[in-house]
């Protein structure tokens, strides 16, 4: 972490991603959150060597569009109910984005809830990624840039989810820490510190007891929660621009 003065702004959190129609993001940085699983995901492909995803929330525009670029480059991949979509070559789960499967490839991605809040927020000045597995890159690029900051949980399926909170709390806690400049005083963002206080010693027993982490575990995927609750495993922060998302190293 780099401490430092840092330009006053404020950070707001947006607890479900209806919340996005009322708001304006010219000149704002927008961080989606979708810990289980897409943003855990997304961050782990892209640190294992892909070089970039092609995020698509319908099914079929996102086959349209693979078969479309035609290249041995190319991985269908995506998840509707937790479970990979027939005929896709990989679903959601970080697990399965192995380095010797994704380097050097791109991937068409569609699943239903992080996709879903990149293509709401796309005219968002910024937009990156977040997840428990990248959250100190994350605040280094919050505290850098020079606008307000809208921290997007996105949810499940229209509903509250509790995972995606706790990781926004966490958000919050990493940049109040390191600068004493930034305004956050909104309901929303109070819930999500006091949820992170909470459940922030315990993320893997706060997953199992989500409900997304429990339908998840009804599915036979409890492998994909133990490795989204790890903190700063990887040191890259994922920005959407111009309808793909590549790395931002540091």
């Amino acid at each position: 972490m780099h401490k430092g003065n840092y330009l006053l702004k404020t950070i707001d959190v947006l607890l479900l991603p209806e919340e996005i129609l009322n708001r304006n993001f010219n000149d704002k940085l927008v961080v989606m959150i979708d810990v289980l699983r897409a943003s855990s995901t997304i961050v782990t492909a892209l640190s294992r060597g892909c070089e970039g995803f092609i995020p698509i929330f319908s099914p079929g525009e996102a086959r349209k569009k693979a078969k479309n670029i035609k290249s041995n480059h190319i991985l269908l991949c995506g998840e509707r109910k937790g479970k990979k979509i027939f005929g896709f070559d990989l679903g959601n789960s970080p697990l399965e984005f192995k380095e010797e499967i994704v380097k050097y490839k791109k991937i068409v991605f569609t699943t239903t809830n992080g996709v879903k809040v990149l293509e709401m927020a796309s005219y968002a000045s910024e937009i990156i990624i977040c997840s428990f597995l990248n959250i100190n890159a994350v605040c280094d690029y919050c505290l850098r840039f020079k606008g307000d900051i809208f921290i997007i949980c996105a949810g499940s399926e229209g509903q509250f989810s509790l995972e995606d909170t706790v990781c926004a709390g966490m958000l919050m806690n990493c940049v109040s820490r390191e600068s004493h400049e930034i305004i956050s005083e909104s309901d929303a963002v109070k819930a999500s510190q006091i949820l992170y206080k909470h459940y922030g010693k315990d993320l893997l027993g706060m997953l199992k007891k989500s409900q997304h982490g429990k339908y998840l575990r009804s599915i036979g995927l409890e492998k994909d929660l133990q490795f989204c609750a790890s903190i700063n495993l990887f040191n890259i922060v994922p920005i959407y621009k111009n309808g793909a998302i590549i790395a931002f190293a540091k």
